[in-house]
């Protein structure tokens, strides 16, 4: 039975658009805004989805619908204005060494207060002066349009992997303790929660161990072309460090396997892990393209979770893995490894960590494998970058077309990165390595959330529907008009704290 229903009250601002919540194991779709499929209250019983034949538009179409370029008369793609930004960014290239060092060194509560106050000030201008008239659609809020508007821009600059690195590294930035997720602090056992005024009381631990003894799996991923590395390195927050987490979320970063950190990424992991029952997070690193391979970032990943099993001793059950853009194919392909290994074992799938040793005697290798292989309690999935194949990236579709008004993944952020994929072999490779074309039998539930409009859409729902086909429970978010992994802009906009509070109420109901 699937569920489908659009989910039209928001308690955050002004948005005028809904977004789409669909469980179950049918192909998702997106239903008509009908007031047949509507609902205005998100814990209501859903409504089921009306059935149509509507022909779907294809991405050239739906970019014909839209309110491209601010509703400007300019193209991006116009040779002399890409040449005039090029000449701006060769400018800016002499000195931005130097800035980006400067800018790394300043503390980081100043540059959370800075970007705070002026927001403060360039918002109310811009909704008084422009309102909705420069984002895609005018049913996106006030702040999605004035957060389009300040974007915008930087498709037409020239973009290197340094300046992909640096600006992901400056994420912690706009999540400071007060903005939207809140820090929270929990007294004793009590489930009420208090907003925190000042820093959280978490401590950030800095991990780094060798697994050369204890790895059982990651030397899989090796034999196929990782150079191994058998050192763990990330980051561990603990919200009560005299009391850890029986519950631990595994958080993977994104940045398209160019770019992307740990340390960025902690102050919105600490908030999700506080407002999951305060989970402890486990943040680690993985390497990155051009200077290492994607079997390399795999092999990361593999091994982190092993340390995360097999050394702190976190049964998998009690782990919630969550992965943004890349991360979140890099997540699937952690599970998808899971399931592959217990196929070649025969080990049942449903098995547990706790279960007991079955009448066949094994050996103690062979009792702890099949404990390590169990499955986690399941995945979250913000806008997961999952289809590396030649024909998702060249032929017409939303990897093509949307990078046109994407604020993330944009035209020159295509440019840039794209060729570093032909590392990854040929194109029959490439379709191999790709999560969303490989097997999805035996993985655990899954919560995707994805935008309509951003360039990973297609490949988005080939993998919501792939993953119902071979039997696996996804419950789908489904935002319209926003960029790529617009959650992580909840300071600004008032749908991503619709994203953010949809993902925290599906790993906390995943995890009662």
């Amino acid at each position: 039975m699937t569920s489908t229903v659009i989910v039209r009250d928001s308690k955050h601002g002004n948005s005028r658009s809904a977004y789409v919540r669909c469980e179950g194991l049918h192909p998702f779709e997106v239903p008509a805004d009908d007031k047949e499929t509507s609902n205005t209250n998100a814990d209501a019983d859903v409504t089921p989805r009306r059935k149509t034949k509507t022909r779907r538009l294809s991405a050239v179409e739906v970019n014909e619908t839209l309110n491209l370029n601010l509703g400007l008369p300019i193209d991006p793609d116009n040779g002399q204005i890409r040449h005039f930004f090029r000449l701006l960014s060769n400018i800016f290239s002499v000195f931005e060494d130097h800035l980006f060092a400067i800018v790394g060194r300043l503390p980081l509560s100043f540059k959370q207060r800075i970007t705070k106050f002026g927001w403060m000030i360039y918002f109310p201008l811009h909704k008084l002066l422009l309102g909705r008239r420069t984002g895609i659609h005018p049913d996106a809020s006030y702040e999605y349009h004035a957060l389009t508007t300040l974007m915008h821009w930087g498709r037409l600059f020239p973009v290197t992997i340094e300046r992909m690195r640096f600006s992901l590294s400056q994420l912690s930035s706009v999540h400071p303790p007060e903005a939207y997720p809140h820090c929270l602090r929990a007294y004793g056992t009590d489930s009420s929660r208090h907003q925190l005024s000042g820093r959280p009381k978490a401590v950030v631990k800095e991990i780094s161990y060798d697994m050369k003894d204890t790895c059982k799996l990651a030397t899989v991923i090796t034999d196929v072309g990782a150079e191994g590395s058998t050192v763990v390195t990330g980051l561990y927050v603990q919200h009560d460090p005299k009391n850890p987490s029986e519950k631990v979320l595994f958080w993977l970063y994104g940045g398209a396997y160019l770019s992307g950190d740990s340390l960025g990424n902690v102050p919105i992991a600490q908030k999700f892990g506080q407002w999951t029952n305060d989970m402890d997070v486990f943040l680690p690193n993985y390497r990155l393209l051009p200077e290492n391979s994607f079997f390399d970032a795999l092999h990361d990943v593999v091994q982190a979770y092993e340390y995360l099993v097999t050394v702190r001793g976190v049964k998998p059950e009690n782990i919630t893995c969550l992965g943004i853009s890349s991360g979140g194919g890099l997540i699937v392909r952690l599970f998808q490894t899971l399931a592959e290994r217990r196929k070649e074992l025969g080990i049942d799938a449903n098995a547990t960590f706790s279960d007991p040793s079955s009448d066949i005697p094994k050996s103690k290798q062979r009792a702890e494998l099949e404990e390590f292989l169990v499955n986690p309690c399941g995945g979250v999935l913000m806008s997961p970058f999952v289809d590396y194949t030649v024909e998702s990236c060249t032929e017409p579709g939303s990897f093509t077309q949307y990078i046109k008004h994407d604020l993330i993944v944009n035209q020159s952020v295509i440019e840039e990165g794209l060729q570093y994929f032909d590392q990854l072999g040929d194109a029959a490779v490439r379709r191999e390595e790709s999560p969303v074309h490989r097997s999805f039998d035996g993985l655990p539930p899954l919560c995707l959330v994805f935008s309509e409009h951003e360039a990973v859409y297609d490949q988005n729902r080939l993998l919501a529907n792939r993953a119902r086909a071979d039997g696996v429970k996804v419950t789908c978010g489904c935002w319209k008009y926003m960029c790529h992994v617009w959650p992580l802009l909840s300071m600004f906009i008032p749908e991503a704290r619709e994203a953010f509070d949809f993902m925290v109420d599906w790993v906390n109901d995943n995890n009662a």
